[in-house]
């Protein structure tokens, strides 16, 4: 593209940079009502996160030799102000993930993630209804959002579903059933799959949440919470104290796109360190390079209070109140990604 191409596409898109600007203003009022504190997370960590499938870019200084990540997500930093007493903060920030760009996914993209100590998952549902309502009332004609000729009202508060009963729904059979990976495996396969024989319970369950759960949900005519997702997709969920298969974990969806993840936060130091190493040995046997451990984040979870956390993927719910279909790579210009993560 030449310098001339270059500019005019940017002055075409004025009107994409103004609606995010006021979509940035609206969520920092949201949230500096209800009395969070806003910080910047660092971009340069010791460590980018520890879960096997999120990869994360390595940056190294020619003139320092320093050597450090850049963040998939604020996460570790929130939790280390909530260990230092914070009640509740948030951050819109700037996160990055190794990963082909795609329809919905792009290697640097805006989180915002909240945390409120005290507090459980009840709390970020209310929290994600409220904004959804702000945001549908500043953007769109009677808060409706309108996608692949259906109707969502972000204002009409948000239906709450648990995972078992969606997939009682869509799927044929709750997710709770299935005991065994063959199991999992003939689950998947009635619908639809080709699962071979090295198709984990994850692939599975993954598959069937893509090709089931998820378009199922674009036919409600409000956001969905799907609450209550399976041991082995915890990731730093804590799990149930009265069914150790489930994990304190939900889902947003709005117009059938998944927008936001959210935990009751694993609070418990042993837990912590064996799911760090349950995550590496994974990605060992994926073939990828181990993260490496943040000590000091495991030295704040010794005095994390019990609280709940949510990351919410901010281009992405753009892309949706704006109508645009094919997120693109930002490089300033574009779209990115939304992923949750607590």
């Amino acid at each position: 593209m030449g310098g001339h191409d270059l500019i005019g596409g940017l002055a075409e898109r004025r009107p994409l940079f103004e609606a995010r600007a006021d979509l940035l203003a609206l969520i920092r009022r949201f949230f500096r009502r209800r009395r969070f504190l806003e910080v910047d997370a660092p971009l340069l960590v010791p460590a980018a996160g520890m879960e096997p499938h999120l990869d994360p870019f390595d940056v190294t200084g020619e003139e320092t030799g320093l050597r450090a990540c850049l963040p998939t997500s604020p996460e570790f930093y929130l939790k280390k102000l909530l260990a230092a007493g914070v009640d509740r903060c948030f951050s819109l920030a700037p996160s990055f993930r190794d990963e082909p760009p795609s329809r919905t996914h792009s290697p640097e993209f805006l989180m915002l993630e909240w945390y409120r100590a005290g507090k459980t998952m009840e709390a970020l549902v209310r929290d994600c209804a409220g904004l959804l309502k702000a945001v549908g009332s500043r953007f769109l004609p009677g808060g409706h959002l309108v996608r692949d000729g259906r109707t969502c009202d972000l204002t009409a508060g948000v239906k709450v579903l648990s995972l078992s009963r969606a997939f009682e729904c869509h799927v044929g059979k709750d997710w709770l059933v299935p005991e065994t990976v063959e199991e999992w495996r003939a689950l998947a396969r009635e619908n639809g799959a080709d699962t071979g024989d090295r198709w984990t319970a994850n692939d599975c369950f993954s598959y069937l949440m893509l090709a089931k759960v998820e378009p199922a949900l674009a036919s409600y005519d409000r956001p969905v919470v799907l609450m209550g997702y399976p041991a082995f997709q915890a990731a730093l969920a804590r799990l149930s104290a009265d069914d150790a298969r489930i994990s304190e974990r939900f889902e947003l969806f709005v117009a059938g796109v998944e927008l936001a993840n959210a935990y009751s936060e694993l609070t418990d130091p042993a837990e912590q360190r064996d799911r760090y190493g349950a995550f590496q040995a994974e990605r060992a046997l994926l073939g990828k390079r181990p993260h490496p451990p943040d000590e000091e984040f495991f030295q704040a979870v010794e005095h994390l209070p019990p609280c709940a956390g949510i990351a919410l993927g901010v281009d992405r719910l753009l892309a949706l109140i704006l109508g645009e279909t094919v997120p693109r790579v930002r490089h300033g210009t574009g779209w990115g990604n939304g992923q949750g993560g607590g």
